[in-house]
């Protein structure tokens, strides 16, 4: 076997994208003409792996003064099986011997599609000698986790410059580190609980109850996250009279304390991610602007004893972002700041944990999306809640 590095125009290229599209699913790969122009720029050099006349597989890689990173490597799926992958690899980290080899395989997540492949890819590098980082990198909608091999120690800058020189509108990587915790502390609504069906139910029962008009669920889901009090006046027209107000805010209460159960469900494996945590001896705490009736009516319900401490939002104490409630669970669970993280769905979440001192993880399965939390300061994503484990090293 042997690389032939290719080139526009190259009479490979057919079959190489063919290779290509199997193997990678298309939130994962870039059109190959676009690739082909960037290798002709000299950022990616594109290889065809060949045996005899035959073009078997593709690598792609991309380097720098101390890395060579393996961007795409796949064999045709016909000739997989018989050692044409290991020798590939091989052939892969020997053309620059002197460099660390950095390769990416999707999180190992237990909940994906595709986990059982992922596991292969994994032990695939693996038994060849490469190492797991503990750190990711997450772009195009996809959180990968970084092995390496070459190296006694991983050098994560000269990675990340790599990736860095390719930032553009279409390519905006986040970097992120796994890290161990002793203490969790929780938002509810759009994190734990999928709310939005009761939260719409009573917050339309109470403006029609004042001749206002009923809001849609992606409506009543932007007025979220700032307290139930926040919601209603965001729900009731601008010139809503401090009377109006007041009765749409009681009645709201009312419907909610009574229905706050009629739809509400943890989010798919919510459960089984908190039971990992207690049984591998975590704290973990429940910190909401919910209405504190409410939140711990509902932790109490669904979560019981897998919540040790919770709390919502109640007349003298400040609500989030303030640090208050938070700064009270660490307190009441004895654990200092560098051992907790929070862990929400939103802009609040953010603020809260920044204020707190505390490490902070945003879920994408909430209430606002990947680029809103991005744009208010979000560092480390989860886009499941086998991923939060992920990175907190469970």
């Amino acid at each position: 076997m042997k690389l032939l590095e290719l080139h526009s125009g190259d009479v490979r290229l057919a079959e190489i994208d063919r290779i290509y599209q199997e193997a990678f699913p298309p939130e994962e790969r870039f059109p190959l003409e676009i690739l082909m122009r960037l290798a002709d720029k000299g950022i990616f050099d594109v290889y065809a792996l060949c045996e005899d006349e035959s073009t078997v597989g593709m690598l792609v890689i991309s380097v720098n003064e101390k890395t060579e990173y393996i961007c795409f490597f796949a064999v045709d799926k016909s000739r997989r099986g018989n050692g044409l992958g290991s020798e590939a690899l091989r052939l892969a980290c020997s053309l620059y011997p002197d460099k660390q080899i950095v390769v990416e395989i999707e999180a190992l997540d237990p909940s994906a599609p595709n986990f059982d492949q992922r596991k292969r890819r994994e032990g695939f590098y693996l038994r060849h000698g490469f190492t797991h980082t503990d750190r990711y990198i997450r772009y195009c909608g996809v959180t990968y986790e970084l092995l390496y091999s070459g190296a006694e120690t991983y050098d994560y800058a000269s990675f990340e410059r790599i990736m860095e020189s390719r930032r553009g509108n279409d390519f905006q990587p986040v970097f992120f580190s796994a890290k161990q915790y002793s203490t969790y502390i929780f938002d509810l609504d759009g994190t734990l609980l999928d709310t939005l069906t009761d939260l719409t139910n009573s917050a339309n029962y109470a403006v029609l109850s004042v001749g206002c008009p009923a809001h849609t669920k992606d409506e009543v889901c932007s007025f979220v996250g700032n307290g139930i009090k926040k919601l209603m006046k965001r729900a009731l027209p601008a010139d809503a009279s401090d009377e109006m107000f007041e009765t749409a805010f009681s009645n709201f209460k009312a419907h909610y304390k009574d229905h706050c159960l009629d739809n509400t469900q943890p989010y798919p494996h919510i459960m089984d991610m908190l039971r990992k945590l207690k049984a591998s001896g975590k704290k973990v705490a429940v910190v909401s602007n919910k209405a504190d009736f409410a939140t711990r009516e509902l932790c109490n319900d669904i979560f019981g004893e897998l919540v040790d401490f919770c709390a919502g939002e109640k007349e003298g104490v400040q609500r989030k972002p303030a640090p208050d409630t938070v700064l009270k669970a660490m307190d009441f669970l004895g654990s200092k700041p560098g051992e907790c993280v929070y862990i929400g769905d939103s802009d609040v979440d953010i603020k809260t944990a920044s204020n707190a001192g505390i490490d902070c993880i945003s879920v994408l399965w909430g209430f606002r999306s990947e680029k809103f939390l991005t744009e208010n300061g979000a560092k480390t994503f989860a886009q499941t809640p086998n991923e939060i484990l992920l990175l907190t090293l469970l």
